[in-house]
């Protein structure tokens, strides 16, 4: 796995082992604050419509380290603009896909994806949120499934440490309260 380190605020020209399909004309384009780290694995790629920010800090001084991680064969689909906080951990796994609208996810929140996430447009998604499409575990019983997607629709609100597990549609116009754990899904509004 590749690892490329970004120190200062810069526009990533994406010809990095053509793993990012990127284009700089159309103002399509992937920027990284200080700190940001991002790991893509064999195969892997960021499919970028229009433009990524990653590491946005609340506070220019800050050090923490934001991190996307992309395992072999994984996909970073952005199709439109969408922010990412500093401190946010977001990991896709092997053959899995990561679709963002636009909208933004603060500080310190985590995406773990292990089949497939999608999260529409105008969505905002508050601190310390947890969104998961795996437990990452078999349970002793077997006919449990540890892997289901999620999907986020449009004008979605998520409030601080609200939990999104897998296999949940949230509808359009829903809002999550704050320290929520949704298990099932939510209707439009």
């Amino acid at each position: 796995m590749k690892i490329f380190k970004y120190n200062l605020m810069q526009t990533v020209k994406l010809n990095l082992s053509k793993k990012v399909e990127n284009s700089i004309r159309n103002k399509k384009v992937v920027l990284c604050h200080k700190y940001t780290r991002i790991y893509m694995g064999k195969n892997s790629k960021i499919k970028c419509l229009g433009k990524l920010t990653i590491g946005v800090k609340e506070h220019p001084k800050s050090k923490q380290e934001t991190r996307i991680a992309l395992q072999n064969d994984a996909q970073l689909c952005v199709n439109n603009n969408f922010r990412v906080g500093s401190g946010t951990d977001i990991r896709v796994f092997n053959n899995a896909k990561l679709t963002l609208g636009r909208g933004y996810i603060n500080g310190f929140s985590q995406i773990v994806c292990s089949e497939n996430i999608e999260i529409g447009n105008n969505v905002a998604i508050a601190r310390d949120v947890i969104i998961r499409d795996t437990d990452a575990h078999q349970i002793l019983d077997g006919n449990h499934k540890k892997i289901k997607p999620v999907k986020i629709g449009n004008d979605v609100w998520i409030g601080a440490k609200a939990m999104i597990m897998k296999g949940v549609t949230i509808g359009d116009g829903a809002i999550i309260a704050a320290g929520a754990i949704v298990t099932k899904d939510v209707p439009s509004k």
